[in-house]
C-alpha cells in the first residue's frame, strides 16, 4: 500500500469519527436512540468501521468488502447534492444550513472523499462479476429490519414509525406506493452497481 494511500484514509477515518460523533450529538436531541434507525447514520457507521479495519485485515479483503458499504455512502451523497442542496437553494437561498459541520460531515464531504478513494486507490479486478447483485444485500435488510421495527416500535419522525416517508404506506398513499419507490430505488441500486463494477473491471487483452 503506497504511502499517500494509507494518508488519506487515515484522513477519511479521522474525519469520519469526528462526523459521526457530530451527528450523533446532535440527533440525539430530536430523535435519541431513534438515530440509529437512519440509513445515514448507519452508512457512515459503515464507512468508519471499515477504514478501522482496513489497517488490520488482509487488504484484498478489505477492497471487495468495500462494495458492500459504497452505494450506501454514495446513495447518501448523491441526495445531499442532488437533491437536498437545490431543495434547500430554492427555500432558503443559501446551503448554509447544510454546512452545519455535525451534518456537512455525515452527508457531504464523506461520501465524496470515499468515492475519490475508491476511484483513486482501489485496484481494479477485485470485485467478482456478481457483486453488484450481492451488494443489493444491504438495502434489503435494512428496509426488512425497518419494517419489522414498525410492527414493534414506537414512533421515530413525526409521529411515523419509519424514518423516511417513502417506506410509510400512510405518506405514500398506500403500499402501492410504497412499493413503486422501493422499486424505482431498487432499479437505481443496481444501474450504480452495475457501473461501479464496470468502472473496476479487469481491462483483458
Amino acid at each position: 500500500m503506497q504511502k499517500s494511500e494509507r494518508i488519506f484514509k487515515l484522513i477519511i477515518l479521522l474525519i469520519s469519527l469526528i462526523g459521526i460523533i457530530l451527528h450523533l450529538e446532535s440527533g440525539f436531541k430530536t430523535f435519541g436512540y431513534n438515530i440509529f434507525w437512519f440509513f445515514t447514520v448507519l452508512s457512515n457507521i459503515a464507512v468508519l468501521l471499515h477504514y478501522i479495519c482496513f489497517f488490520f485485515i488482509p487488504v484484498k479483503i478489505s477492497y471487495r468488502v468495500k462494495g458492500y458499504l459504497l452505494e450506501p455512502i454514495m446513495l447518501t451523497g448523491i441526495i445531499n447534492w442532488f437533491i437536498l442542496v437545490p431543495f434547500v437553494l430554492k427555500e432558503y437561498g443559501s446551503i448554509l444550513p447544510l454546512l452545519q459541520p455535525s451534518n456537512f460531515f455525515v452527508h457531504g464531504l464523506i461520501p465524496v472523499l470515499v468515492i475519490i478513494d475508491w476511484f483513486v486507490f482501489d485496484p481494479k479486478g477485485i470485485f467478482d462479476k456478481k457483486d453488484y447483485l450481492r451488494w443489493m444485500i444491504i438495502p434489503l435488510l435494512y428496509s426488512i429490519i425497518i419494517y419489522v421495527r414498525a410492527l414493534f416500535g414506537k414512533a421515530i419522525f413525526q409521529g411515523s414509525r419509519y424514518p423516511y416517508p417513502f417506506f410509510d404506506p400512510k405518506h405514500m398513499n398506500g403500499v402501492i406506493g410504497v412499493i413503486v419507490v422501493l422499486v424505482l430505488i431498487s432499479i437505481c441500486y443496481v444501474f450504480i452497481g452495475k457501473l461501479l463494477y464496470k468502472i473496476k473491471e479487469s481491462k483483458r487483452i
